[in-house]
């Protein structure tokens, strides 16, 4: 049966055994979707693309049972049956008893709102869903196939025939989903790393990180409802893409957050990974698979161009799409390839509120920087829990003149500390007084490194709302919303405004979050 004919035939209602509530399709450019208020129906299009063969009945069939068996794994009571569709009079049914034309996977369907990607526009997924998710990944890795055969999955030959094979297919979109320099310095700087850094992936191997994962883990392929947390449709059609590092998973999820415009949710996610596996070493290659990923989704995307049944304005919008995806992953690529640059100090500076821990986070993760914070510091130094509230007038208690003097003190001890043992650091604080910032800088000359202070500067209202939020939940910090407007008062402006990039936080625009990113990396580069 033509493609045109099965999709006009999935729209109608007499096609279905079941009473149907309505029917709404959707389609990527591998399957059709058809939801009918109960169930869903996945049918997957007779297309090759080389690493994905739906060509035929049988493996059409094949590829759905080996959907159903493997996405069993993490929601058994989504995914149910593999039924036939059959040949009745001018049309189809599911299960008829006629000629066999196609195959589908029956699936209970679930609402789309509650897919994650909804969800995180409406400010539904929080640190907590993300530790949910972790949890839930940890246990499927540590409970997933491992072997000799999977283990190979993770050597620089078979990983290089994945990237060789991406960059093959996306030559033809050179100009149009990619431009040249982008894909050129993508491609050299992934042949670079895999031929100067093989035994990183060797390490990988002998350390038991190959796996048989899901190969597709991203916020369209979660859903939560109720509190229950279902991960869906994984890749069932090519080995090659299911059998690897965890990391190329972890990394998947991470940057799709990154690409949805929650990059602070995509670095609480690898530090809660990191902490849950004790899989330290994902920091030599995370910035590697980020990069990966985010190609093949950019890649991924501009097959649908070549979809005959997608509009012009459609096709502008895919273009735009892919376009951001290799953006990003020349973001990423920039970072593993700059990973042997000279050490950096990164410091925060800006009000209370304003989001200096939370790019503390991101800034830690890119770079695998280590964190020292003020609010942690001065609690040491005191003796006292760190989540003992000290709601102290301003310039008194904990942070008297004095107090604050100790505590930037041993913040820069830290530093120092960590620098000779080859670290980058990030430094989180106010950083409100040139005298303190000066200090800083002073150090990381000594320690001929690069000195860098990320302005946070977020909207007042914002910042009000994520102070009153803070005062209610279990923190670190003692800042709250009259301290904010006290330390407005005392802010020292910038001695030299070149060391300095500025941040809004609030901002989730994926180009203003790349730009800034970007500035970030070029300024390390450049020195």
């Amino acid at each position: 049966m033509k493609q045109s004919d099965l999709y006009e035939n999935l729209k109608n209602p007499d096609s279905y055994k079941e009473d149907v509530e309505s029917i709404d399709i959707h389609q990527t450019h591998i399957s059709f979707v058809a939801l009918t208020g109960k169930y869903a129906y996945k049918v997957k299009k007779p297309v090759d693309f080389g690493f994905l063969d739906f060509s035929t009945l049988d493996r059409r069939k094949k590829f759905c049972q080996e959907e159903l068996r493997l996405n069993k794994r993490l929601c058994p009571d989504i995914y149910l049956d593999v039924v036939k569709i059959t040949k009745k009079n001018d049309g189809i049914e599911f299960n008829g008893s006629g000629e066999i034309v196609d195959y589908a996977v029956k699936m209970r369907e679930f609402s789309q709102k509650n897919i994650m990607k909804n969800l995180l526009f409406r400010d539904k997924i929080t640190k907590e869903t993300v530790d949910d998710i972790c949890n839930i990944l940890v246990d499927f890795y540590k409970k997933g196939e491992n072997s000799d055969d999977i283990d190979k999955f993770g050597r620089v030959d078979i990983i290089k025939k994945n990237t060789d094979e991406n960059f093959n297919q996306t030559k033809n979109m050179i100009g149009v989903t990619i431009k040249k320099d982008v894909y050129n310095f993508i491609k050299k700087e992934t042949n670079n790393f895999l031929k100067e850094h093989k035994e990183i992936f060797d390490k990988r191997i002998n350390d038991g990180f190959i796996h048989d994962c899901h190969g597709d883990l991203h916020s369209g392929n979660i859903v939560i409802e109720d509190d229950e947390i279902f991960i869906f449709d994984c890749i069932e059609f090519n080995k090659r893409f299911r059998y690897s590092d965890v990391a190329s998973d972890i990394g998947f999820l991470a940057m799709d957050l990154d690409y949805q415009g929650f990059p602070y949710l995509s670095s609480h996610l690898i530090k809660r990974y990191i902490e849950k596996s004790n899989d330290e070493g994902i920091f030599d290659v995370i910035n590697f698979y980020k990069c990966y990923r985010a190609y093949v989704r950019g890649k991924v995307i501009g097959f649908r161009l070549n979809d005959d049944n997608i509009s012009n304005k459609e096709k502008n919008d895919i273009k735009k799409i892919a376009g951001r995806y290799y953006d990003l992953a020349y973001y990423y690529a920039k970072l593993f390839s700059n990973a042997d640059y000279k050490k950096t100090v990164f410091i925060t500076s800006g009000l209370t509120g304003t989001g200096k821990t939370t790019i503390s986070d991101k800034i830690s993760v890119d770079y695998d920087a280590y964190i020292i914070s003020t609010d942690m510091i001065r609690k040491e130094l005191a003796g006292i829990d760190k989540y003992e509230r000290h709601h102290v007038e301003y310039n008194k208690g904990l942070y008297s003149p004095e107090r604050m003097e100790e505590t930037y003190n041993k913040v820069i001890e830290k530093a120092e500390n960590q620098l000779k043992k080859d670290r980058n650091v990030v430094l989180d604080a106010t950083f409100k007084t040139k005298k303190h910032r000066k200090m800083v800088k002073k150090m990381a000359e000594k320690n001929n490194s690069r000195f860098i202070i990320l302005h946070c500067d977020c909207p007042e209202d914002v910042v009000k709302k994520w102070l009153d939020e803070r005062v209610k939940k279990k923190s670190v910090s003692d800042g709250r919303w009259e301290i904010y407007v006290k330390q407005k008062d005392s802010f020292e402006d910038f001695e030299d405004k070149n060391d300095v990039i500025s941040i809004d936080v609030s901002n989730k625009d994926l180009s203003y979050q790349i730009r800034v990113y970007n500035k970030i990396i070029d300024k390390i580069i450049e020195g």
